[in-house]
């Protein structure tokens, strides 16, 4: 579909947010390793800005202080807590991994010690059937290189493994770093995926809004306008707001995009779980998947308008988004047959 026509939405939530609401702490369990052959030096941010779910935030790692340095690498350790929740995408948004000459290595296991040493040499297993979603152009096996600066996303088979380490790693042809650019990551994501499965009415509405924006009337009937933002940004090329790929400031199209979506005729079973009185990894359902993954509004999200979009014309179809809204109501319009609403807002 052109134009940015909408198909069948999917949902990227995070599962490491959902398990920080819940009281998992973020240090200690979400973590960037130390030792030897391993960087965990920052130029800026910290550890935790990471997953603040902020991706204009970047934290920079100090991957050029030497050529000794631009041979190690950036290890990052994820505990799940449990087997509960699987896993099948990771997304690393506003990143410079092309500048930076860098690619990551994923690795699952069943203890911290098969994901917490160089290169992941303990680890359980590998990504089986990993895919590029946006900007994950080159996969062998366990390891991924963006093409480009900016955000990736790749999925793979879903694993129910309690630990993930993502290795960040030298690209050039003697498996460096650059020596002029540092690592830059906006935010880290992981969790499961889940498309609707069907796409919305046909009566939806896409809007492109100018909410920052606020103009004012002088008593002689001039109008002054003025902004607290004007949408998506641009730093420069190596920070800008997630999907965006143009190399220059004027090349962004402005204000938010916000679909308002209706989905008519939805079994209950792809609505609710079959029990509301504990989370089950089976339950593939929109209240386990994206309601209460987000916890509603609380936490932003990736949204995909048309799924059966990828490569190289994906990243018009993504947005960083969050709910518009605080309910999600669901209307019996038959027996096992609801119809429910979604308002879903673009988040800068």
């Amino acid at each position: 579909m052109a134009n940015m026509d909408v198909g069948v939405p999917k949902f990227f939530t995070d599962s490491i947010n959902f398990l920080m609401s819940v009281g998992t702490a973020q240090n200690g369990n979400f973590d960037v390793v130390s030792g030897s052959d391993l960087i965990n030096t920052y130029v800026t941010g910290s550890e935790a800005e990471l997953f603040d779910m902020k991706p204009m935030n970047q934290v920079t790692f100090n991957t050029t202080a030497s050529t000794a340095v631009r041979g190690d690498h950036v290890l990052i350790n994820i505990n799940k807590q449990s087997t509960n929740f699987k896993t099948d995408y990771i997304a690393i948004l506003n990143h410079n991994m092309n500048s930076a000459e860098a690619k990551v290595r994923v690795g699952f296991g069943d203890a911290l010690e098969d994901i917490n040493d160089v290169d992941l040499a303990n680890s359980d297993n590998v990504m089986a059937n990993p895919a590029e979603v946006v900007n994950a152009d080159a996969i062998s096996s366990s390891i991924v290189t963006p093409a480009a600066n900016g955000s990736t996303i790749f999925t793979f088979d879903a694993t129910d493994e309690q630990f993930i380490g993502l290795q960040f790693e030298g690209a050039d042809g003697s498996n460096l770093f650059n020596a002029s650019n540092n690592l830059k990551i906006g935010c880290i994501m992981v969790g499961e995926h889940y498309t609707m499965p069907h796409a919305p009415d046909v009566s939806l509405r896409r809007s492109i809004i100018y909410d920052g924006v606020n103009v004012q009337q002088s008593m002689g009937g001039v109008k002054y306008g003025n902004a607290s933002h004007i949408g998506r940004r641009y730093r420069n090329t190596l920070n800008k707001s997630p999907f965006l790929t143009t190399s220059y400031p004027s090349g962004v199209y402005g204000g938010r995009i916000v679909y308002d979506l209706n989905f008519s005729h939805m079994s209950s079973s792809d609505i609710m779980p079959t029990q509301y009185g504990d989370e089950s990894e089976t339950a593939d359902t929109v209240v386990s998947d994206v309601w209460n993954r987000t916890k509603g509004n609380l936490f932003p999200f990736i949204f995909c308008s048309n799924s059966a979009l990828t490569g190289n014309k994906a990243e018009q179809n993504y947005i960083f988004a969050r709910f518009g809204q605080d309910s999600l109501d669901m209307q019996q319009v038959a027996p096992s047959v609801f119809n429910i609403g979604m308002r879903i807002e673009e988040e800068f």
